[in-house]
């Protein structure tokens, strides 16, 4: 670990997740279609951090994933 490491720790000395599933909820409107480049960049992560968010969210059936073309995926969230 470096000096300049500022990340957040828990008190076990873990690092705590900065990209969270809330966060990503919180920025998405019911119904609406989102690419994952428009969620990272309302959030200001990293296409691959909102992705794998994202793909967390699928998993547990809080959002949906439609594939229309082979490099592209829509995320919405259900009512």
């Amino acid at each position: 670990m470096t000096e300049n490491d500022e990340r957040a720790r828990n008190e076990s000395g873990e690092y705590v997740q900065e990209h969270t599933e809330e966060a990503v909820l919180e920025v998405m409107q019911p119904l609406e279609p989102y690419m994952t480049s428009e969620i990272a960049d309302k959030l200001g992560w990293s296409r691959r951090s909102a992705y794998n968010v994202l793909t967390r969210l699928h998993e547990s059936d809080e959002i949906r994933k439609k594939k229309p073309e082979a490099r592209r995926v829509i995320w919405i969230r259900p009512e």
